[in-house]
């Protein structure tokens, strides 16, 4: 297809913008991040691109990977290794992520700025385009209106047919340093790894599989393997068997 719908999920009192762009009423800020954080700093490194064009404020920023989605790819990426874009891959790698995504993320940016203009220009019964937004708030003069008091009604607005990008480089968040956005949990041990995960009936498998090449399983002891205890069940292919 030639374009792929949104399959990001609001959290309760949250709207979502575009692919990139979530706003809750209370003002927050989530930036959807389309490549893993690997202690490169990708999740600090692409939300203040979003946060220069939209004009929020760093402090109300939240970061969130993005669920798997062609809208996603790094095309960059492929093009790179492979010679030529293949498609849907979503892929972190090869210093792309600043180069790949920021004119995606400023145009995401724009677009949630210009709906948030529009939301507030309606309750001020002026024109939109002589409102703009900084840390946080939409202005007009000596007007000024919280992101989240509008975040329900510019969501469901149409974003215009050309969005204009920010050309004041000045007062920026990109390029400069500000805090990490994962570290907090990583540093407080409330972030979730795979590790951390439980689900109702969950249960836990051991893999064993020979080395790289044609190898081929040779045989499996079921019998010892079930006299220790917690063992459900031992799963045998032609290379691997799994407990």
């Amino acid at each position: 297809p030639r374009s792929y719908p949104d399959n990001l999920v609001a959290a309760p009192g949250e709207h979502i913008f575009n692919s990139f762009i979530k706003i809750g009423v209370d003002g927050h800020v989530t930036v959807v991040v389309p490549q893993v954080e690997m202690g490169q700093g990708v999740f600090t490194t692409l939300p203040p691109i979003v946060a220069d064009e939209l004009g929020a404020d760093w402090r109300t920023v939240a970061v969130e990977t993005a669920p798997p989605n062609p809208i996603y790819a790094n095309l960059l990426l492929a093009k790179e290794w492979f010679g030529t874009p293949r498609g849907a891959e979503m892929a972190t790698g090869g210093s792309t992520s600043v180069r790949n995504y920021e004119a995606m993320l400023r145009h995401a940016g724009a677009a949630a700025r210009a709906l948030l203009c529009m939301a507030a220009a309606r309750r001020w019964d002026a024109d939109w385009q002589a409102c703009d937004t900084a840390a946080g708030f939409i202005v007009r003069g000596n007007d000024r209106m919280r992101f989240g008091d509008v975040a329900a009604e510019a969501a469901v607005l149409e974003v215009p047919a050309k969005v204009a990008w920010r050309v004041d480089r000045d007062n920026r968040l990109s390029g400069h340093s500000v805090p990490r956005l994962d570290l907090p949990a990583k540093v407080d041990g409330s972030v979730n790894y795979a590790a951390d995960i439980r689900l109702p009936d969950m249960v836990y498998a051991a893999i064993a599989q020979g080395p790289l090449g044609n190898t081929r399983l040779k045989s499996v002891d079921k019998t010892a393997a079930n006299k220790i205890t917690g063992v459900l069940s031992v799963i045998e292919t032609e290379r691997w068997v799994a407990a």
